[in-house]
């Protein structure tokens, strides 16, 4: 593209996006470059090498395959030691009241320092960093120059985080998220953190003010947004992160049946991307591949059909009309021309059956083939006595197809019901008989509608046999049948109960109906937080009460069904601090335990380093001021031991360190 078209589409889409002041977002997959997101509008990330004379490698990353938390292998992009990624921020996109987010897992720490996020273009040396303590292995969040925030160590090196930085303009406290959980509220009244127009934004790219503050990481996902993001979206940001880090859903469509059986037939085409539907500026194209569109515009839903079967290349195509960046998706709608054929060899006297062979004609194979649209078999032939049938072809897809076909009667009489057959306890099922008979008898009478009737309906209460008995003129043959019956199922389950967070839990349940039969299936419902559904004793990991139903199925489609809520409490817990002040400024002062679900406190002592208890209480509420005898407090390290018990009886015992610091 000519310099003078790019600077021209640039401006305008600069332009749109400052005359609308609407919410912006850039998002980056990083998948094999720095390209935002189609069809989102925005600039491209770049590589950006450190400031200051650090020794930097000639190549500043590599796209690198890597496995992902959920499962997922792809590439992610990794970045060098003294290198990072530079967002342009052209349209000031991040400014006062912004998110970013950051999929990434740190590879290399670096030495003291490795700078997250900065916001000065060197100018200055405020960031947000990842910072080493008292030489540990894993790291901490230091906001610069103010020091660190948050539980501290807490990073390693092995594990992907979703960093979400948001800070709300209108406060100026900017929320770090670890994942989903809260990590630190950062009062940013003095706007170090934020970042203006035309300044980039530099992610694990060093300044010149403090150089070779630098570390390796892998990156999966970025974003940056103009907007503050509450809570309920970053717990939906990470729990869908695998998914946004990896697909781009902004073209998904569904198509529905596929594969669509016969033609022409309509199939409907509806838009399942995650553009809102009040989201504008885009067009949707839609390339129908010689379909009929019946109805439908822009997104859908769309009534299509096809005059030819086959499969047929739909293709949804979305463009952003303010920069032209655009997406496609292609998926194929399978439209299926299933037919049969079917030749007969006719009864004899010496022959009482006739012999009806299928055929297939186009569908999928495998094929099976039925004369009752009940049973079906791999064999295309079946052996019949003469009658009138209607034939059953079924492919891969589960199209079907039917046609009739007469045999000839021999002169004999004949009688043929169905086969020996099961059904559940309370169900009724049709008898239908084949006969050149002119009169019907069954026996016994009781379970039958009508037992003068040639097609009686059966509905016995326990497993029964059949005789019917088939006269014309002089002649009486008979045919027997057996209808099994499966009695009620008993379905015993776990009963309710309560469990802790994200602890296995393992759900049972069983049938004595069913005891030792083959073929016996499990489903659990919903299926969330389950292990595997489908057997009898799957394992239930919850964040939050469930309430389950399990179907017990018998091998001949008979159900019995059962309940159990899984009730989530929540873990009791004893926070003790790592340090107090009581150096009279009026902060941290005094020294407070932080508790959850404790019920009693049994003891809370405090020792000198000559292990003189200096402070002891059983009232979770009382604290210690840092006096002992009335002295003023002394600086230094103390030892604690306490004990609580939860109200569920469990007794929590703790000991540790605090530091005194005047």
């Amino acid at each position: 593209m000519k310099p003078g078209i790019l600077q021209f589409l640039l401006a305008s889409w600069l332009s749109v996006c400052f005359a609308n002041g609407q919410p912006e977002k850039n998002s980056y997959r990083l998948h094999e470059d720095f390209k935002i997101s189609a069809p989102e509008c925005g600039p491209n990330l770049s590589a950006a090498k450190a400031l200051g004379t650090c020794s930097a490698s000639t190549n500043a990353g590599d796209f690198v395959e890597d496995v992902l938390p959920c499962g997922a292998q792809r590439k992610v992009y990794h970045t060098n030691r003294n290198w990072g990624l530079s967002y342009p921020n052209i349209t000031g996109t991040i400014s006062e009241n912004y998110t970013i987010q950051l999929y990434l897992k740190v590879t290399d720490w670096g030495t003291t320092w490795a700078r997250i996020i900065d916001f000065s273009n060197g100018q200055s040396d405020d960031g947000i960093y990842f910072k080493n303590r008292n030489a540990s292995a894993d790291r901490c969040i230091d906001f610069y120059p103010q020091g660190i925030a948050g539980p501290c160590p807490f990073f390693n090196n092995s594990t992907y985080y979703l960093l979400t930085f948001t800070r709300n303009g209108r406060t100026g406290i900017m929320d770090v998220y670890v994942n989903n959980s809260l990590f630190v509220s950062y009062n940013d009244s003095g706007k170090r953190y934020t970042g203006k127009a035309g300044t980039p934004i530099y992610i694990f790219r060093d300044d010149a003010a403090v150089s070779c503050e630098s570390g390796e990481a892998n990156f999966a996902y970025l974003s940056f947004s103009n907007a503050f993001t509450s809570p309920k979206d970053v717990e939906n940001d990470f729990n869908n992160i695998c998914y946004n880090a990896n697909i781009n859903s902004s073209a998904e469509f569904l198509i529905d049946p596929n594969p669509s059986c016969g033609y022409p037939k309509n199939i409907t085409i509806d838009y399942t991307g995650s553009l809102p539907a009040s989201s504008t500026g885009y067009s949707f194209e839609w390339d129908w591949n010689g379909g009929t569109v019946v109805s439908g515009t822009g997104r859908g839903p769309y009534v299509v059909n096809w005059n030819t079967p086959g499969e047929k290349n739909v293709t949804l195509t979305i463009t952003n009309t303010v920069c032209g960046n655009k997406i496609n998706n292609t998926k194929k709608a399978v439209i299926s021309s299933l037919d049969l054929t079917a030749s007969v060899k006719d009864a004899t006297c010496t022959d009482s059956l006739a012999t009806i062979t299928l055929t297939a004609v186009e569908g999928a194979a495998p094929f099976q083939y039925s004369i009752d649209s009940v049973n079906y078999q791999s064999n295309a032939q079946f052996r019949v006595k003469p009658a009138s049938y209607r034939i059953y072809i079924k492919d891969a897809n589960n199209c079907s197809s039917v046609k009739e076909v007469k045999i000839a009667p021999v002169e004999s009489i004949f009688v043929q019901t169905i086969g020996d057959t099961t059904i559940c306890k309370g169900q009724q099922i049709p008898l239908p008989t084949k006969s050149n008979a002119v009169s019907f008898s069954w026996l016994p009478v009781n379970g039958l509608d009508n037992a003068a009737l040639q097609n009686p309906t059966a509905s016995p209460e326990s497993t029964a046999q059949f005789i019917v008995e088939a006269k014309k003129d002089d002649c009486v043959t008979t045919d027997t049948v057996t209808i099994f019956v499966v009695p009620d199922i008993e379905v015993n389950v776990t009963p309710d109960t309560d469990i802790e967070p994200e602890i296995p839990f393992q759900l049972s349940a069983s049938s004595p109906t069913l005891a030792g039969q083959p073929g016996v299936s499990y489903s659990w419902l919903p299926p969330s937080g389950l292990n595997n559904p489908k057997i009898s004793n799957p394992l239930a990991t919850l964040l939050s009460s469930q309430t389950y139903n399990v179907t017990v199925t018998s091998a001949e489609g008979c159900v019995g069904s059962a309940q159990v809520t899984l009730n989530v409490v929540p873990p009791a817990w004893i926070y003790v601090p790592t340090a107090f002040t009581p150096d009279g400024d009026g902060k941290n002062e005094v020294l407070y335990l932080n508790t959850k679900a404790i019920t009693n406190l049994s003891y809370f002592k405090i020792y000198n380093r000559w292990g003189q208890v200096v402070f002891f209480t059983n009232q979770p509420d009382i604290g210690w001021d840092g006096r002992y005898k009335g002295a003023e407090p002394v600086s230094g390290t103390y030892t604690y031991q306490l004990e609580g018990i939860t109200d569920r009886g469990v007794k929590i015992k703790k000991e540790g360190n605090i530091m005194l610091i005047r």
